[in-house]
């Protein structure tokens, strides 16, 4: 039986005005803060999609180092997400998720399966009384200054980082994985899959729809590349994913109904090594043609959804957060 609809909602962008990860998490604090989405709906953080950021947040010497969030009742015990970076500390080694190194200068993203308290995030665990996933590159300073856009949903989150020319870094995190089965090797014993599907130290492909391999829906074995993975259920252990398909260079641009909306294909993922099992579905992140990251798709009156991907200034490859 398939899990609930997670709803997406797109909360908004902020500018950050220096090249650096205090800059970037700085900017994802204001948008995880604000009282409302971009479109001006109320926002309030522990309800419907609104994840919680307020005092969430670690400074060393008035410096942002760390910011964390947990998603609205009644899932918010089951995990946290978790950004960090510096340009002077970095995490320890055993802190990293397999094949990053630990390096300052690069944001990092991690989840925590379970809730806690925060301890350090240099330290493994950053979250107490949970289980760790590790910490993946997903932005680096060289990329320059640019925009942060943040994304929320009932179980999962999506951040993505621009450049001044459009190109992205970014992820997604959370129960972001349908298993499609209740069975105990198959998913959690909530009936989820969690884990993070990140950009690493390198943009995102324009063609990360049409190839196999790449982020952020790929994974790469070498560090600071794109990665994808989920815990192993009832595990600490991570599953590398990649996706099942991809879609064709005429898709991507043709993918409309005769009227010119998008139309959506859902995305599932399998292991990435032998034997290619399937893991899951994404949950409401589908497939669709060509666009710019933060473009809102209406149907009428009706909100469909939010691409989000490997452009903001140019149509290119991208995929569609649902929204209904």
């Amino acid at each position: 039986m398939s899990l609930q609809h997670v709803q997406w909602k797109y909360v908004g962008s902020v500018a950050f005005a220096s090249a650096t990860v205090a800059s970037v998490l700085d900017a994802v604090y204001v948008l995880g803060t604000t009282g409302s989405y971009a479109d001006a709906t109320p926002r309030s953080q522990g309800a419907n999609s609104a994840w919680s950021f307020t005092g969430n947040t670690f400074l060393s010497s008035s410096t942002r180092e760390a910011v964390w969030c947990y998603p609205p009742a009644p899932s918010g015990s089951s995990q946290v997400v978790l950004m960090a970076g510096s340009a002077i500390n970095s995490p320890t080694g055993s802190a990293m998720a397999s094949p990053d190194l630990s390096n300052t200068n690069n944001m990092l993203v991690n989840i925590t399966k379970g809730s806690g308290s925060f301890n350090n995030w240099t330290l493994n665990p950053p979250i107490t009384g949970g289980t760790t996933f590790g910490w993946w590159k997903t932005w680096v300073t060289t990329a320059g200054v640019g925009n942060a856009f943040l994304w929320e949903s009932k179980e999962c989150i999506a951040v993505i980082l621009n450049t001044s020319s459009g190109t992205t870094f970014g992820f997604i995190a959370g129960a972001i994985l349908d298993p499609e089965s209740s069975d105990a090797v198959d998913a959690e014993s909530d009936g989820r899959l969690y884990g993070i599907l990140c950009s690493g130290a390198a943009v995102i492909s324009t063609s990360f729809v049409t190839s196999a391999g790449i982020a952020l829906l790929g994974h790469n074995s070498s560090n600071g590349s794109g990665h994808c993975g989920v815990f192993t259920p009832s595990a600490g252990t991570i599953i590398p994913i990649t996706a099942n398909q991809t879609m064709s260079l005429s898709d991507t641009t043709t993918l409309r109904t005769t009227s010119g909306k998008f139309v959506r294909q859902a995305i599932t993922m399998r292991k990435f090594s032998t034997p290619y099992t399937f893991i899951g579905r994404l949950r409401d992140v589908m497939y669709c043609t060509d666009g710019k990251t933060g473009q809102k798709l209406m149907d009428g009156a009706t909100t469909i959804g939010y691409l989000i991907g490997s452009q903001t200034t140019t149509d290119a490859d991208q995929i569609m957060l649902e929204n209904s």
